[in-house]
């Protein structure tokens, strides 16, 4: 892992975070909340409470798994920290899909790649799966979302490298949503997406994106910037404290989302693909991914370092913890994992990470960042080639040494 390094530095500042947080706000919707910590930039904050936790770390901090509070003590926030980077764009690119005449939603900017993989033509697409479904999710036939864009499988494409789209950042979008800041501003969201959304014809799925406590989208950058040059449309919010606020900020992030793609005045007019929205997030953000999973939009997610049980999910679900983290720990994954049912489930364990060092910078993947653009691409952009990375008998990360999974749902 490239990020190693910097483990005790993230754990440090981590302990401080959920520290003050835990000291400062009242428990919502099952997270704790409360203040915010200067954080080193990767460092994602603080988990919430009711993750369960490891044991007390040398900060004087321990999370309780069986009330979801935090037991303070010692040690002072770290501050400074350099803001992630990397996430550069591929080239090359799918051509145009013979399914539809790109009409309306011009973007800002940006040429076609060339190159690339052939036209696709339609077909059937995983994930999307109802609550109480037992399979991959429902699949769906490649045709247009108005004139705009056809939908349909995606091309293969490595999750361990920059995908074919450069990628646009537009920073203050989208409507206030979440708690105000401490200095009183309301927090809006930072969008990562294609330049050019008519590249491949294809609509585009859509993440939305949880910060830990004290974070803000441009500390998870080069992973947010590796989603969008893959295809995906991410909605971050730049709330520091994510799991709280009415509305809560990951639903309406994606509420507005879904709004542009229906305005003709929008960049992302009639270029998205509503069927296919996943949520993701770290820490803090990581417990609001459980709880925006129960809205009927999120049709797979992948809780990252800590997640709460979600008894109405909607499609496959990822829970992911690292071995080394003894902040939070994974019995919040573990217990999440339990609780599902029907639904496909992974239970997830990359064992020589802690809270933070599954998070890599620059322009090289971890292997974490990695899987998880895999999840995404088999759920929201049936990428069938990825598919065995997590289902049938002898999975890719079954069979990793580095990985301790666990899985329901997934032999086929």
């Amino acid at each position: 892992m490239k990020a190693t390094n910097r483990s005790k530095q993230l754990l440090s500042v981590a302990i401080i975070g959920i520290w003050v947080w835990g000291c400062g706000g009242s428990g919502e919707g099952g997270v704790s909340s409360g203040g915010v910590t200067n954080q080193p930039a990767g460092s994602g904050g603080s988990d919430s409470g009711g993750s369960g936790g490891g044991p007390a770390s040398s900060g004087g901090t321990e999370v309780s798994a069986a009330t979801g509070g935090v037991t303070s003590g010692g040690g002072t926030p770290d501050s400074g920290g350099t803001g992630a980077i990397g996430g550069s764009s591929g080239t090359g690119g799918s051509s145009t899909p013979t399914g539809g005449r790109a009409v309306g939603g011009e973007t800002s900017g940006g040429s076609p790649a060339t190159g690339g993989s052939p036209t696709p033509t339609g077909g059937s697409t995983m994930g999307g799966a109802t609550s109480g479904g037992s399979g991959t999710g429902g699949t769906e036939t490649g045709g247009t979302i108005g004139e705009g864009c056809t939908t349909g499988p995606w091309a293969a494409a490595d999750p361990s490298v920059a995908g074919p789209f450069a990628v646009a950042t537009d920073n203050e979008v989208g409507p206030e949503a979440g708690d105000a800041e401490e200095d009183g501003s309301m927090p809006r969201f930072t969008m990562f997406r294609p330049e050019d959304l008519k590249q491949s014809g294809l609509c585009h799925p859509v993440i939305t994106w949880g910060n830990g406590t004290g974070a803000t989208p441009d500390m998870y950058g080069a992973l947010l910037r590796h989603f969008a040059s893959h295809g995906f449309v991410v909605i971050a919010s730049n709330s520091t404290n994510v799991s709280r606020g009415d509305p809560k900020p990951m639903v309406a992030g994606v509420d507005w989302v879904l709004a542009q793609n229906d305005d003709p005045s929008s960049t992302l007019y009639q270029r998205i693909d509503p069927t296919n929205i996943g949520a993701t997030g770290h820490s803090q953000g990581a417990m609001a991914t459980s709880q925006a999973s129960g809205d009927d939009h999120i049709t797979t997610s992948v809780p990252i370092e800590g997640a709460m049980v979600q008894r109405n999910l909607h499609g496959p679900a990822m829970l992911f913890c690292g071995g080394q983290d003894d902040l939070v720990g994974c019995d919040g994954a573990r217990s999440a994992f339990d609780a599902i049912d029907t639904l496909p489930a992974m239970y997830a364990n990359y064992l020589t990470v802690d809270h933070g060092s599954w998070m890599s910078f620059g322009n090289q993947r971890s292997e974490v960042e990695t899987a998880v653009t895999a999840w995404m691409r088999v759920h929201l952009m049936a990428d069938a080639a990825l598919r065995s990375w997590f289902y049938g008998a002898s999975c890719t990360l079954c069979t990793d040494s580095a990985w301790d999974i666990d899985r329901k749902n997934m032999d086929q």
